[in-house]
């Protein structure tokens, strides 16, 4: 499916961050309230998810179907039944009447919207037995929306992130490289209801981050844990990098641990605040079993594994 540009003078990237009222409800209009937002006299229809919403019975999530990243998304409606109106009509008719779905995802009261990029309705679907604001259980409405552009990576990219050249796969391992970029970008998508900065620096915008596994993917004993959002943190690049090779790691309380063996110099002149003990936020039970498994079999240990740093610096890209 080809990508759709939005036009030149909307510059909305996937992964940056902007202000509601100034940058996204200025250039395109719409209601300033709520989570649908359908501008009267500019072709798009704003959706707006959170985890204000759960407060409402909303939970909107990421599923992995026939091979395709299809995001669930609750539409409006605060008390009682939804009704297949207003905003809820707008998602469903949206390519009748050449509407473009753009999504924000909020990081919190009076912070910034991340772009999560433009989407198209694939179906609709009865939810029963899901709380309205007030605790009475009412019919939802879900939407299942699919992401323009499949492969979501809009992070800073690594070396193993580079593109190969171009060789003659057979059908076989063709399918299977397809497969894991699925799962990769499943697990980056469902990372972002989980983490919403980097622990270390604060930085939100995902273009100057990574989404780091926890247990790593070449350790985990099962799809599922490949693509647990809970098993992944936002990290910028240093940070990332410490991470990974095990120069660091985090108590369950958000401590900050850092290796004896990580050089002053390097603790000195990184740019991070690698202050022993220094608490990074807490984290959840589930993440806390994966930061088990990192203290244990990555931390002081995966540097260690490493025969020839030189094939690990990070090379310029092309």
């Amino acid at each position: 499916m080809p990508r759709l540009q939005l036009p030149t003078d909307l510059p909305f990237e996937v992964g940056a961050l902007y202000n509601r009222r100034e940058q996204i409800h200025g250039p395109l209009g719409g209601q300033r309230q709520g989570g649908i937002s359908t501008p009267s006299n500019s072709p798009f229809v704003i959706l707006f998810t959170g985890e204000a919403g759960s407060q409402h019975g909303y939970r909107d999530h990421w599923e992995e179907e026939d091979g395709e990243n299809i995001l669930h998304y609750y539409g409006e409606g605060q008390d009682g039944d939804m009704q297949d109106s207003r905003g809820n009509r707008a998602i469903r008719e949206h390519l009748q009447h050449n509407r473009r779905l753009l999504i924000f995802q909020s990081l919190g009261k009076s912070q910034p919207y991340r772009f999560l990029g433009e989407f198209r309705f694939i179906h609709a679907y009865e939810e029963h037995g899901v709380p309205d604001t007030k605790g009475s259980l009412r019919k939802a409405i879900v939407f299942k929306l699919k992401p323009v552009e499949d492969d979501f990576n809009p992070f800073q990219k690594e070396i193993a992130d580079s593109i190969l050249p171009e060789i003659d796969l057979s059908t076989t391992v063709a399918q299977q490289v397809q497969e894991i970029r699925v799962k990769q970008s499943l697990f980056k998508r469902r990372l972002l209801n989980v983490e919403k900065q980097c622990r270390l620096t604060g930085v939100a915008d995902l273009r100057f981050l990574r989404a780091s596994h926890i247990k790593p993917w070449s350790q985990c004993t099962s799809g599922t844990e490949r693509v647990d959002g809970e098993n992944g943190l936002l990290l910028t690049p240093h940070a990332d990098l410490l991470f990974d090779r095990g120069w660091i790691t985090f108590e369950n309380n958000g401590a900050l641990v850092r290796s004896s063996h990580l050089p002053s110099e390097v603790t000195r002149q990184i740019g991070l605040d690698l202050t022993s003990g220094r608490r990074c936020g807490d984290f959840d039970g589930k993440q806390r079993a994966y930061l088990e498994y990192h203290r244990n079999a990555v931390f002081e240990t995966a540097f260690k594994r490493i025969e020839d740093p030189l094939t690990n610096l990070i090379t310029p890209a092309m």
